[in-house]
């Protein structure tokens, strides 16, 4: 420790020895460094000592030096200040502390007389300056103490204020003792203003004080209270303090309730980062598309995807989610047209306690409040309610919910990206959705294209479906064949990459040859789009002209068989017009007669 904090206090003891002892007194730290003085010492104040002087060896072996012939003493032999030392006699006193030497007490005689003095009463003096120093080191000691306790204060501290979690500390009379920074920012308050305050005025209604007369600890409990009029959750958990065998007050902990959730929903979910370097696609079309998405993913504005059943609408959004500022909370998927209309409501906003007969008696966290600070993704929004699109809308105009049987808001901060396969616009044409809502989520739409219009992706997309289940199923196939390759390119998978991943899958699982096969892929198709199980008979050509004709003729009671429906199938197919009527002729629907709707007529297909 520095003797300069305690200077003050050093002068006046040097002081008094010198009106006892007579004799000039000055006092250094272990460096050597004067810090009190008096005399022809008070104007050394500051200054350092000579250095291989008494002084330095007394610091160094902790010893006591009497010196009555400076000069020619072997202790000053080899002193710096030799050759200017004025001195008679001399006296150094280590001060000792638990740790080390701190300093030394000089006394000096400069004249005989004041020698003379000092020989006559160097007993007396030796005691006195003795008790000086232990009174030094005493005051060293209580100094070291309070900064030990003034550092173990500011640990504390520091402790308490970075614990993710409130903490309060009262005594038995219910008053704050200490409160960190979490509880301050929590409860709105600030610790100037409420230590030393009872803690029923500054949170009416607690649990915490409850304990101070019933002497049961509180452990985990759902604890809610009003602040500033808005309603919130906590987990509480008091503990008793306990001096000599009393309480002496309760330290309390609140753990933020909807925050929690969240976190043990995310460890369950178990997500992994999804980027859109993770899905799968190349082609131009796709790509533009991507970077649209990647774009906004920064922005915080909510998003409409559109696109077919199996475009992978879920993958963009989690894409979306793990690229934006909101990637470490929690990214929850709602499917609108899996929750029955009776639940919905409660699953999406929660419920308050007592709310209805075999509900959970604590009530429950809706879906919004636990993706509190995340992205909710509602897929199928055009399978929502119209009652609850009443209540989806004030989510995004005011961002609050009200759980059902409350009457309090509660504030959330979600960003929407919702998904549909429906045409939106042409049901709220319909009045079968609200044309405000539409507007709400219809802020950034973006189309993914299905398959079909990418075919370049097909054969990429097939490679990585390929590999990947040739690992996952232990086999040992070559790759997929030539004639494989062109039935995928020319199929319009309607299933989009899910269908295309499935019979990917199954021409992995049952090909028994080298190579992965057109006829194998053939037998998973017909298995979906007919009822009947389908034999493969004859050679290669004949299951492709089989399989052409299928497709043209799903085509044919899709758009019909009048001049712009063949024009429409031609394009889809890509193939020209005449390619068209040649196939028409080969697969002998040239004279096919689709299943009519009312008002057809026979001359439409002709």
């Amino acid at each position: 420790m520095s003797l300069d904090r305690l200077q003050k206090e050093l002068q006046e003891i040097a002081e008094a020895i010198m009106s006892v002892t007579a004799l000039d007194v000055t006092i250094l730290d272990n460096s050597l460094k004067r810090i009190a003085g008096t005399g022809k010492y008070y104007e050394k104040i500051g200054k350092y000592a000579p250095k291989n002087s008494v002084f330095e060896k007394c610091v160094k072996t902790g010893r006591q030096y009497v010196i009555t012939e400076p000069r020619t003493c072997v202790e000053c032999a080899m002193c710096s200040g030799k050759g200017s030392c004025r001195e008679e006699a001399e006296v150094c006193y280590p001060i000792e502390s638990d740790r080390a030497v701190e300093g030394v007490i000089g006394m000096i005689a400069f004249t005989p007389e004041q020698k003379k003095a000092f020989i006559q009463n160097q007993c007396h003096y030796m005691n006195f300056v003795s008790r000086m120093s232990k009174l030094i080191s005493s005051r060293i000691k209580e100094q070291l103490l309070h900064q030990e306790l003034r550092y173990k204060s500011a640990e504390l501290r520091t402790i308490i204020d970075s614990v993710d979690e409130g903490i309060i500390a009262i005594d038995d009379n219910g008053k704050i003792l200490c409160i960190n920074e979490w509880a301050c920012k929590a409860f709105n308050i600030k610790n100037e203003d409420v230590v030393g305050k009872n803690l029923d005025k500054i949170l009416p209604k607690n649990s915490v004080t409850k304990v101070l007369t019933t002497n049961d600890e509180i452990k985990d409990q759902e604890e809610v209270l009003i602040i500033n009029g808005r309603t919130s959750r906590f987990l509480l958990s008091v503990k008793s303090i306990i001096f000599n065998k009393k309480r002496a007050g309760a330290v309390a902990t609140f753990k933020d309730f909807n925050k929690l959730h969240r976190s043990i929903f995310k460890i369950s979910e178990n997500p992994e980062t999804f980027t859109f370097e993770d899905i799968l696609g190349s082609s131009p079309t796709f790509n533009a598309v991507k970077e649209q998405a990647k774009y906004i993913a920064s922005q915080d504005a909510t998003v409409l995807l559109l696109g077919e059943s199996g475009t992978g609408k879920e993958l963009f959004a989690r894409a979306i989610h793990y690229e934006s500022p909101r990637k470490n909370e929690i990214f929850l998927p709602i499917n609108c047209g899996a929750i029955p209309d009776s639940l919905i409501e409660s699953e999406l906003f929660g419920y308050e306690k007592g709310t209805f007969t075999g509900a959970n008696p604590k009530g429950k966290i809706g879906k919004f409040e636990r993706a509190n600070g995340g992205t909710v993704f509602l897929d199928e929004i055009g399978d929502l309610p119209l009652h609850m699109q009443v209540r989806l809308l004030r989510v995004l105009q005011d961002g609050e919910i009200y759980r059902v049987g409350g009457v309090d808001p509660v504030k959330i901060d979600v960003r929407i990206i919702a998904a549909t396969n429906k045409d939106l616009w042409s049901m709220v044409q319909k009045g079968e959705f609200r044309e405000d809502l539409f507007y709400r989520l219809n802020v950034v739409p973006i189309r993914i294209p299905p398959l079909r219009e990418r075919p370049e992706d097909i054969i990429e997309l097939a490679e990585i479906f390929f590999h990947r289940y040739l690992k996952i199923h232990c086999k040992e196939l070559k790759g997929i064949s030539r004639e494989a390759r062109e039935l995928l390119k020319n199929y319009s998978f309607p299933g989009n990459v899910r269908e295309l991943e499935n019979i990917i899958e199954y021409g992995v699982l049952f090909e028994k040859e080298d190579f992965l096969r057109a006829e194998t892929i053939l037998r998973k198709i017909d298995v979906k789009q007919s009822a009947e199980k389908t034999i493969i008979k004859g050679g290669l050509k004949e299951m492709v002209a089989r399989y052409e004709k299928k497709v043209i003729e799903d085509l044919i009671n899709k758009y019909g068989c009048d001049t712009k429906a063949k024009q429409k199938i031609a394009e889809e197919l890509g193939i020209s017009l005449a390619t068209l009527y040649r196939k028409l002729s080969e697969t002998d629907l040239i004279n096919y007669i689709p299943k009519l709707d009312k008002g057809d007529h026979i001359s439409q297909i002709r």
